[in-house]
């Protein structure tokens, strides 16, 4: 009996000390990693708020970037990397972006590099860019050989809002200017948390029902885990293809019976007449004429740009949602 509790004693002993050694391991893993983390940030951003280079950024596919002097020379595979360039007032150093990119307006007369994808590796060479900010998707296949180039290449692929601002600081940490970022994104998100707010106090029975379509005969409309979901939730709406995921083609008969109460037609910017013509389109459809938003003329035409672009103007688009549904 005492031979079996000295045992006991040796196990628990040894338990403990062991127990402590694994404690103690942790604790110093976890010490390392913060001033790992310490010196990174101090390393990027410094004392005096300045990004120190060379700097490492970890892109959307969990690619370590390292951009070994501040960029002058910026290239944008994406209308969404050039809006957020010029939202930064990095307008100036940006001397190549796609046929695609449109706005602002400062940017189309900027050379062109061609379509999203492929990408004209030649041309971009050609440009002898500092930093090139690519999108993810369909354009993952084409970055491979641009890194093989020797081109430095940040991948970005925001999905929703909380993406979108990530990405914002992610392009103003590469580019030395953190505070910018910072900036941008705190003034977006107040005016994003006021909209949530004043939505906070209306009850779901008084949100309105809401159809995204278009012109065209076959439609296709947002469902979840789209950026338009998203920004119809937090501007207080109840999308009627909530239910099915990303874009997806319905038939008429499903906006039938869903009865939205309003119908949002995205398209390009057009004139008063244009609009009417493409509001009588809509308003003819077969077996749509006793939809609350037809019969009450809930029917409106918004700039695309506004609510497919993962950019600042996303906030733009959360606003003029509001407003239609609530004011």
């Amino acid at each position: 009996m005492n031979i079996f509790k000295k045992s006991n004693l040796i196990f628990i002993s040894i338990f403990i000390i062991l127990s402590l050694f694994l404690l103690k391991n942790i604790y110093e893993k976890k010490e390392s990693m913060l001033q790992i983390q310490k010196q990174v940030d101090k390393h990027q951003v410094g004392t005096s708020n300045t990004t120190e280079y060379p700097l490492t950024v970890i892109d959307e596919t969990g690619t370590a970037v390292t951009v070994s002097k501040e960029p002058q020379r910026l290239i944008s595979t994406a209308p969404s990397n050039t809006e957020i360039l010029f939202a930064l007032g990095l307008g100036e150093k940006v001397v190549g972006i796609t046929n695609y990119c449109n706005f602002p307006e400062e940017s189309k007369n900027i050379e062109k590099i061609g379509e999203i994808s492929p990408l004209n590796y030649e041309k971009i060479i050609s440009l002898n860019p500092d930093l090139v900010l690519a999108y993810g998707g369909f354009q993952l296949k084409d970055i491979p050989r641009l890194r093989e180039l020797g081109i430095t290449a940040i991948v970005l692929e925001p999905l929703n809002l909380k993406d979108t601002f990530k990405s914002i600081k992610m392009i103003a940490t590469a580019c030395g200017i953190p505070d910018k970022g910072s900036l941008l994104v705190n003034n977006l998100t107040k005016k994003v948390d006021k909209i949530k707010s004043k939505v906070s106090s209306i009850p779901i029975s008084s949100q309105p029902k809401i159809f995204i379509g278009g012109t065209s005969e076959t439609i296709y409309t947002p469902g979840a885990g789209t950026l338009f979901n998203e920004l119809i939730s937090m501007a207080g709406g109840q999308n009627i293809a909530a239910g099915l995921s990303f874009w997806k083609k319905i038939n008429p008969e499903f906006v039938a019976k869903a009865e939205p109460d309003i119908i949002i037609i995205p398209i390009g910017v057009m004139n008063q007449e244009e609009e009417s013509k493409i509001k009588e389109i809509i308003s003819k459809r077969a077996g749509w004429s006793n939809i609350p938003a037809i019969k009450n003329h809930k029917i409106f035409i918004v700039n695309e740009d506004l609510f497919y672009r993962a950019v600042p103007r996303l906030v733009d688009g959360l606003e003029l949602l509001y407003k239609i549904f609530h004011e």
